[in-house]
């Protein structure tokens, strides 16, 4: 029988507790410094997304000062506009009305007045983002968010409601969607958590009323309250501009 060599196995030494609880805090700490990371990241694409939504707004107030006209609703933006001269940003509107004729939770096409919202103010130099005057890709031809890999859409709705919101005021709406194609339940951009922060520091936080709400129920744990807990994902917003 093999003999155990013990003065070998006296030598060997094992962690003490002191450095067990080192390496677990150094664990913690790393642990609690991603966690702390990806939240700040988070933070960050939904104060940017904020910041685009408004400035887009923005932008139409002053190219509606500027031009007396709607971008995409124009009659003669090819002789009015820098860098407008080849369609759809040259596309006259032979009856203006100050409006998009597309709702916000449409499909938007190439050549639209939907479309040709965004190539307008681009043209006007007062957003980025427009890289191409003749999609509907967002990053292309229609703006991008900072957030999901989603993108914005405009239309206009009449009074009496528009997803969630039963009671919704008539008016031009920004949709924050996954696509130019008409939004679907649970498809959208973002999740519950990132939506219910933007309507928060928006509007009134409520998931289906005010000026920010949400498409569908995908995203509530109950009426008017997005779903933070769960955190699905698959939202869209709706934002109302030109209020």
């Amino acid at each position: 029988m093999k003999k155990l060599n013990l003065k070998n196995r006296k030598g060997q030494k094992g962690f003490t507790l002191v450095e067990l609880a080192v390496v677990m805090i150094i664990v913690g700490l790393l642990i609690g410094g991603i966690l702390k990371g990806q939240e700040l990241i988070t933070n960050a694409q939904v104060a940017s997304t904020i910041t685009q939504a408004q400035g887009l707004d923005a932008a139409v107030s002053t190219f509606r000062d500027s031009y007396r006209a709607l971008p995409g609703d124009m009659a003669n933006p090819g002789v009015r506009l820098p860098n407008c001269n080849a369609a759809p940003c040259n596309i006259a509107n032979a009856a203006p009305d100050g409006r998009i004729a597309t709702a916000p939770d449409a499909v938007v096409a190439a050549g639209s007045e939907a479309q040709r919202f965004f190539v307008h103010l681009a043209a006007a130099e007062l957003i980025t983002g427009v890289q191409n005057q003749n999609d509907v890709i967002f990053g292309s031809g229609l703006p991008e968010t900072s957030i999901g890999g989603g993108g914005y859409v405009v239309g206009y709705a009449p009074a009496g409601g528009l997803g969630n919101n039963g009671t919704a005021s008539g008016g031009h709406y920004l949709s924050i969607r996954e696509a130019a194609a008409a939004p679907s339940a649970g498809n959208g951009p973002l999740t519950a958590a990132q939506a219910a922060r933007i309507d928060a520091k928006m509007d009134d936080g409520s998931s289906d009323t005010g000026s920010v709400f949400t498409f569908d129920g995908t995203c509530e744990a109950a009426a008017g309250v997005y779903d933070e807990g769960g955190n699905p994902d698959g939202c869209y917003l709706f934002v109302r501009i030109q209020g």
